[in-house]
């Protein structure tokens, strides 16, 4: 945690972190210290960018960490959360955990298809608020061109995915940049060998030279 002195916000991340796992009756470990750690850093990196006026997008979070993060802090008023779908279902068990199964039943929202997408970006929960996470499978990914996002967030999962899956998620941030300013948070190997022997390399993503580069390096953590 020596790393968090950097960052002003990180003091109340961490005791965030604590008490979401707390709630969720788990340890607060290396991989939930890494997303309070990335919170901290995009907190100070991007001041302006995250309050709950955001709609934030997570691709591939685990146990639901970034997501109940930004939402408790809170660095964005709504979360679209994007995952394999046995890995989401675990993502949506650990937020009930965290909101309450009330909080939980009124506020998250699974889409499957554009209509769902629009009615859950539209509606408006008993006290007024929209809803605050809406849960994509992987498979329906295509739907985050419908959405509204700000800034996505992938840490370690693009890495385990095949190159032409890596590049349809590209397209599908590009779609939405197409019409909005949007920041990407991209932290993956530099390079890794899946079990069927393709390599991913972080190199070999498809950025495009016009793409506005905020941090390009190696993660301290």
């Amino acid at each position: 945690r020596r790393l968090g002195s950097a960052f002003t916000e990180f003091p109340r991340l961490d005791r965030l972190g604590s008490e979401i796992t707390v709630r969720q009756r788990r340890a607060y470990d290396l991989d939930v210290l890494r997303q309070v750690l990335t919170l901290a850093f995009l907190k100070q990196t991007l001041p302006n960018s995250l309050s709950l006026k955001t709609t934030a997008c997570v691709i591939g979070d685990g146990f639901a960490s970034m997501a109940a993060l930004l939402l408790a802090y809170p660095a964005a008023g709504r979360v679209i959360l994007v995952n394999l779908t046995k890995t989401l279902l675990v993502d949506l068990w650990y937020l009930r955990l965290w909101m309450g199964s009330d909080a939980f039943e009124s506020q998250v929202d699974l889409v499957t298809d554009i209509a769902g997408v629009h009615r859950s970006l539209a509606s408006t929960t008993a006290s007024g608020s929209g809803q605050r996470v809406v849960a994509i499978q992987a498979m329906h990914h295509a739907l985050l061109k419908e959405c509204p996002v700000d800034i996505a967030v992938n840490i370690a999962s693009m890495q385990e995915m095949d190159p032409p899956v890596i590049a349809a998620y590209f397209d599908d941030l590009r779609a939405v940049a197409a019409r909005r300013y949007l920041f990407f948070y991209c932290c993956n190997r530099e390079e890794k060998a899946l079990p069927d022997c393709t390599v991913t390399r972080f190199a070999d993503y498809p950025w495009k030279q016009a793409d506005r580069l905020i941090v390009d390096g190696p993660c301290p953590w």
